[in-house]
């Protein structure tokens, strides 16, 4: 049976950690699994749990400092359960929250006994009511600071992409605050009084500051640095694509330049066919040349001219390879979308797609490309190849074929959706490899490019 002093202490111990909760989730609002009332659910059930544990250790008159660690244990796992994110990424924002309470919990209960000369034994000393309302006027003024930095963390975490970094990267807080826990874990009176005790808490907080803040800026740098060599890879990819179309004008031209050298020719010939008056001869001709003509005029794909010319260059690297070229492009000359972004979108599709050609060059390989518009300004993009050799995909992302490390076409194409309000879903089923993307720019895209 719980007497009403154990239920008081519980319920206070419980309310603790109230904040910290608020302070966890807020800045995943909007990546969590569940809708936000089962989250709230789920969290209310490991709080009642907790609670009935406190009770029964209170009514005993044990310390419930010892059962503290399985309560984190407990509030982490659902945490993880709940946010929607990398493992690594949830537990570098989870320690820092639990690092902010740590803080908070140890000044305060230093302020309470050299101040107001709280004399409770230890257990008490995180159950009391009288100790709860020192911690909310601490959390209250530090608190909103608190997830302004848990905001900024959160944006440049989640933006961040280096897998093998991230494996390891958490631990440094974690070990950093496993030691002061190790060194600062009594909260009897002679510890928590003694100077010691407050200068390893807010040593504990000046490093956790710098801590995270040199490892998010050098995250921040590897990302800019991965942003940089990508335009530099996309740029790249672009000057080919002109210098291959510049070359195929330059051969059109040259082509011209014969067909008009030998225009005056065939006027000579039709001449003499009609001087002749042999009408028979003269059909026949005309439509020799005819095909002639047909033949050297390059085929249109779409009407748009980036999209034309890279689907074109394409093309021509399908068809010396031996490869199965099939287009259904449906595009307007006008698009929405930036001609940079929808020239290297195409660009990396079907860079990729010939890419996994290249080892079944010949009949059986082929590389199917369809695109339309969508309601009134989205685009829809599909890309279908054979691919002998399933993908290689590690956290979530493909590994290069051409380069240790994550493959940079893929990570460009969901890029490019991302940043058009858009997605890109890749699949492999039965050797072929589809790659389907979905690009909606938002209004302000569309004035801009009017």
């Amino acid at each position: 049976m719980f007497t009403s002093s154990s239920v008081i202490s519980a319920l206070s111990y419980g309310l603790e950690f109230l904040p910290i909760h608020i302070l966890a989730y807020y800045p995943f609002r909007n990546h969590l699994r569940f809708p936000l009332w089962v989250v709230i659910c789920l969290n209310i059930l490991n709080m009642t749990t907790e609670f009935l544990m406190e009770c029964y250790q209170y009514s005993l008159g044990k310390d419930i400092r010892n059962w503290e660690i399985l309560f984190a244990a407990m509030s982490m796992a659902v945490y993880l359960t709940c946010v929607r994110a990398q493992i690594s990424k949830l537990l570098f924002i989870y320690i820092l929250v639990v690092d902010y309470f740590m803080i908070v919990r140890g000044t305060a209960i230093f302020l309470d006994i050299s101040f107001l000369g709280a004399g409770q034994i230890p257990y008490r000393f995180l159950g009391a009511p009288s100790n709860l309302l020192g911690r909310y006027l601490l959390i209250a003024l530090t608190g909103p600071f608190m997830l302004i930095f848990l905001d900024i963390t959160r944006k440049k975490v989640l933006n961040s992409h280096a897998p093998q970094l991230w494996r390891v990267i958490w631990l440094l807080p974690t070990l950093t605050s496993l030691v002061v826990l190790i060194f600062t874990w009594n909260v009897d009176i002679i510890s928590v009084s003694g100077l010691p005790f407050l200068l390893a808490r807010v040593c504990l907080l000046i490093m956790v500051f710098i801590v995270y803040h040199v490892l998010v800026s050098s995250l921040e740098s590897i990302r800019l640095q991965g942003e940089a060599e990508e335009r530099a890879r996309n740029q790249e990819q672009i000057m080919a694509m002109q210098r291959a179309q510049y070359s195929m004008l330059r051969k059109q031209i040259e082509e011209t330049r014969l067909a008009r050298h030998d225009l005056r020719q065939h006027l000579n010939v039709i001449q003499r066919f009609l001087e002749n008056g042999d009408q028979a001869s003269l059909a026949d001709y005309i439509a020799k040349y005819g095909q002639k003509l047909s033949a050297l005029t390059p085929r249109t794909y779409c009407s748009n001219y980036a999209v034309d010319a890279v689907v074109r260059h394409y093309s021509e690297q399908a068809m010396e390879k031996g490869i199965l070229f099939d287009s259904h492009l449906s595009l307007p000359a006008d698009l929405w979308i930036h001609e940079p972004d929808i020239c290297i979108l195409f660009g990396n599709l079907l860079e990729n797609a010939l890419d996994a050609c290249a080892d079944q060059a010949g009949e059986s390989a082929f590389v199917r490309v369809h695109a339309r518009v969508a309601g009134e300004r989205a685009i829809s993009i599909t890309v279908d190849n054979t691919c002998l050799t399933p993908p290689v995909m590690k956290n979530g992302s493909f590994i290069s074929t051409k380069h240790s490390g994550q493959g940079t076409g893929t990570m460009s194409i969901r890029n490019i959706a991302a940043q058009y309000n858009g997605i890109a879903d890749f699949r492999y089923e039965d050797q072929v490899f589809y790659a389907s993307v979905f690009l909606n720019p938002p209004l302000k895209e569309c004035r801009d490019k009017v």
